[in-house]
């Protein structure tokens, strides 16, 4: 028979239990909650003197990181001398963000790559992202069948004549809300390519408004410091969003560069996907160093006006 002092003992042993166990759910809340509003608002705000000091030198640090992934002999074109100077020279995006620094900035060392960059004899219809005047050669349903969705739509993107999509390829490309995460992204430097490529349409800014405005609303929740981070932010710049780009999200791209001049892929372990983990050890990637360079040139050159906004 249970008395009513055990009772007693039983209901206050279960409220005890009940308390600590949200006390321990309640400080990853506050920790989730603490990293959103850090990740949104600086506290206090730098100087616009600051502020160009620090785009200063990541950019100079990035172009620095970039050159010296190749190597040059005389007066010969730069050519890779690491696994990374590679993918800067083979990835087809990653040099469209090369050489576009090159063309805003004028330095010498960017266009010495960019010339290294140019396309040779016989160009795939890829290379139109580093020289938009080639003639190229179409896709073939054989290389079609072998590519990603998303480099469907940037293939189209740059000829859509030699690189035709099917009617659920292109409402896909060119729905305003079926995309999250990396996909947003990659649609949007589809379509953004689509506009440089092929003209602009009323139709073309409003589907791009909604697929900017979702990767801005990622932007504000996603406090990790991945590739896809500065991915938000260099691809809102190339759009022509900066009015969608927020001064902590640059502000922390800066403080996440390394001391070599690079930037991780990872932060923290944590990849750019929610569910993904490494503990390998990281170091400057390619892929990620590029759209840092990117982001840092465009606010630099091309929008000014962001700078003065932002910082007084």
């Amino acid at each position: 028979m249970v008395t009513a002092r055990g009772r007693g003992t039983a209901r206050t042993g279960f409220f005890t239990l009940l308390k600590i166990s949200l006390v321990v759910l309640a400080f990853p809340v506050l920790a989730i909650v603490l990293s959103v509003l850090n990740n949104n608002f600086s506290f206090p705000r730098l100087s616009r003197i600051d502020f160009v000091k620090s785009l200063d030198r990541s950019r100079a640090a990035s172009t620095k990181w970039a050159t010296d992934q190749f190597v040059s002999i005389g007066n010969s074109l730069p050519q890779p001398a690491t696994h990374e100077g590679r993918e800067l020279g083979s990835n087809s995006a990653l040099a469209h963000m090369v050489t576009d620094c090159a063309a805003m900035s004028s330095d010498p060392r960017l266009q010495r790559l960019a010339e290294f960059m140019k396309p040779g004899e016989n160009p795939t219809l890829w290379a139109k992202m580093i020289d938009p005047t080639l003639v190229v050669h179409p896709v073939s349903g054989s290389e079609s069948a072998d590519l990603e969705e998303y480099q469907r739509w940037i293939s189209h993107s740059l000829s859509p004549s030699g690189a035709p999509l099917s009617a659920a390829e292109l409402a896909d490309m060119f729905s305003p809300d079926k995309f999250r995460t990396g996909k947003a992204t990659h649609q949007l430097f589809a379509l953004y390519l689509y506009r440089k490529f092929n003209g602009n349409t009323p139709e073309l800014d409003r589907i791009m408004d909604r697929v900017e405005n979702r990767i801005a609303a990622e932007a504000a929740f996603d406090f990790r410091v991945t590739d896809l981070y500065l991915q938000r932010i260099a691809f809102l710049l190339a759009a022509g969003r900066p009015d969608l780009v927020r001064p902590r999200w640059v502000e922390r791209a800066l403080t996440a560069q390394q001391s070599d001049g690079g930037w991780y892929y990872n932060w923290y372990g944590w990849g750019p996907h929610p569910f993904t983990y490494t503990f390998s050890d990281d170091q400057s990637a390619a892929h990620t160093t590029a759209q840092g360079m990117w982001l840092t040139h465009m606010l630099k050159y091309r929008y000014p006006e962001w700078i003065a906004k932002h910082y007084k």
